[in-house]
């Protein structure tokens, strides 16, 4: 047994890194591990815990927007999470553990806090550095930057596919692995509800990274030639009303179905015909792995590594930020039922390394591997 912390900027939210946090808690409970969640700040609205995996928040308050109003209370927060963070640390006794950091910001927490502890503390816990985008999308922006700076001194840096870990090395990351995510569920059925419209389904949040205002304009481009879809969105987010204004005056959009963020992606992906993911930027997504895994056909752009991955030969992309590109090559996926059918089945096969005990069987030998 392992004394093992899993820390996220926050763990109340339903994000994709959220969720694959609560999917290695619960499976390295399951094996017998000593496991506790540790979140940055709350998030608001919370929600509800799954599982019964010990959680601990370090900040008491939700971290405020930057402004010359919240400095203070800033940095107040921040001193707080560093020092409830050291008083974990110093919690293990003699055992050893592992800290694996899903997020930069959690892992400049933890390395502050590391620097409070005393050596011997220090030499107790191994840590494992994670970071959910992909290289590019990092080097676009000021990530690379921290990660660099934040993670040189762990003991594994994982990447989530060989592309990026590559890129990383590069970069200046030591033993940096590859490590996919997990899925969180793989029905033993696919078979779809049928209904009196076929559903085109995007799954996620509502924000610019996303290119749902993408997807909205490829919709209103070819939703007359295919009067028997709708388009389905499921989720929330800072462009949500900004979207549906976009809709309101565009062609099609008496068929776009809004619809609330779900705990239950399994019930929308499988009465899905097809699933779309309009994306600028992304990692390893799982909603195309989910859509998969539940035999459903899947279009992405093709915005990273992670994304070509798991789209393979059998799935479709379309050029990154063109939505007269994405309208093209849904109309194409949308007028094949044969090609849908055979890209769906196909992708199922391909999904099983993704499933979540052959991903804790990889992370089983990476903990070896550390611990050794």
């Amino acid at each position: 047994m392992t004394r093992i912390l899993l820390c996220a900027n926050n763990i109340d939210e339903l994000g994709g890194a959220q969720r694959v946090v609560h999917l290695l808690a619960d499976g390295f409970q399951r094996r017998g591990h000593d496991v506790t969640e540790v979140g940055i700040t709350p998030f608001e609205p919370a929600h509800a815990a799954v599982g019964d995996v010990p959680r601990h928040v370090l900040m008491p308050q939700v971290w405020p927007k930057k402004s010359t109003q919240t400095e203070r209370t800033r940095a107040q927060l921040r001193s707080t999470a560093v020092g409830q963070m050291a008083e974990l640390l110093r919690s293990i006794g003699d055992e050893q553990g592992v800290i694996i950091t899903a997020q930069v910001w959690s892992m400049e927490i933890l390395a502050d806090a590391l620097a409070l502890v005393a050596p011997s503390v220090r030499k107790q816990w191994k840590v494992i550095g994670q970071y959910h985008g992909a290289y590019a999308a990092a080097a676009s922006g000021r990530d690379l930057g921290r990660i660099l700076r934040s993670y040189r001194d762990v003991t594994i840096f994982t990447a989530l596919t060989a592309e990026d870990g590559s890129a990383f090395t590069r970069a200046g990351l030591r033993n940096v692995r590859a490590m996919p995510n997990p899925l969180a569920f793989w029905p033993e059925e696919t078979t779809r509800q049928i209904g009196p419209d076929q559903v085109l389904t995007y799954l996620g949040r509502l924000s610019e990274e996303k290119g749902v205002d993408l997807l909205i304009d490829a919709w209103s481009l070819l939703a007359d030639r295919h009067p028997t879809w709708r388009l389905r969105i499921v989720g929330d987010g800072p462009m949500a009303d900004r979207l549906r204004e976009q809709a309101a005056l565009l062609a099609g959009m008496e068929r776009i179905d809004w619809d609330s963020p779900t705990v239950d992606p399994a019930s929308v992906l499988l009465t899905s015909d097809l699933v779309v993911l309009p994306s600028r930027t992304e990692g390893l997504p799982l909603v195309i792995a989910e859509a998969q895994g539940c035999g459903v056909p899947v279009v992405a752009t093709d915005c990273s590594s992670g994304v070509r991955q798991l789209i393979g030969d059998w799935g479709r992309l379309a050029p990154r930020g063109d939505s007269r590109a994405l309208a093209e090559v849904l109309d194409e996926a949308m007028a094949d039922p044969a090609w849908r059918a055979e890209s769906g089945r196909r992708a199922r096969v391909e999904m099983q390394p993704y499933r979540l005990d052959a991903v804790m069987n990889a992370w089983e030998k990476l903990l070896g591997q550390v611990l050794r």
